[in-house]
């Protein structure tokens, strides 16, 4: 599915507050829900270019720089992941972007586990919500949805340990999770003994 056969914009929509972060990109914006009642409906919808309104280039550490664009195109796949600082409720009979499974009573449900994913240039530690059992290999093998959600999120920079950002809420893109672990189950690792791996400090030969 193309963005095109999806999004006309004719189609009118609330419009999400949200900061998007790659590998050499940072930025904050404004995406227009259009038929969706929430952005992770809407992402998972999607694939090629995100469009972002009103987008503002951040530097490294998240300060804002002068440049503003009206209009911004940005590949999915060049995006580690999408943060909102405010989640709203989806709207009354907003569609939905995928379709997750129903159980009834007695069935096993998303449970709330804590990880550690690595992408290119983060680290990235928070709660993801799995269904019952699923071991780590489950998790990382899956392909949907692409764009994962992530509550209670503490990012790190790879490239400077001193850029430390904090989200309620964010997007993981699949396709840039380099490694995961599970953390804090079995009282083996917490988020701040994670080692700093970025390349000026990685072990030698």
């Amino acid at each position: 599915m193309v963005w095109d056969d999806t999004f006309s914009a004719t189609v009118s929509g609330r419009d999400e507050p949200i900061e998007l972060v790659g590998t050499h990109l940072r930025l904050t914006g404004k995406i227009s829900l259009g038929r969706f009642g929430r952005l992770s409906d809407l992402i998972n919808a999607s694939s090629g270019y995100v469009h972002v309104h009103e987008a503002r280039l951040l530097r490294r550490n998240g300060d804002p720089t002068t440049l503003v664009l009206p209009e911004l195109m940005v590949d999915q796949d060049e995006i580690s992941f999408i943060a909102q600082t405010e989640a709203p409720p989806p709207e009354p009979d907003a569609a939905g972007g995928f379709i997750e499974p129903k159980f009834g009573t007695g069935a096993v449900v998303r449970k709330a586990r804590e990880f550690v994913i690595f992408t290119p240039g983060h680290t990235v530690t928070g709660n993801v919500h799995v269904f019952g059992e699923t071991d780590l290999a489950g998790f990382v093998d899956a392909t949907d949805p692409r764009f994962v959600p992530v509550t209670d999120v503490t990012t790190r920079s790879l490239a400077d340990r001193r850029i430390i950002s904090h989200y309620p809420f964010i997007l993981i893109n699949r396709t840039q999770m380099i490694a995961a672990s599970e953390i804090g189950r079995h009282g083996d690792i917490a988020p701040e003994d994670i080692p700093d791996i970025s390349p000026e400090h990685a072990p030698g030969p």
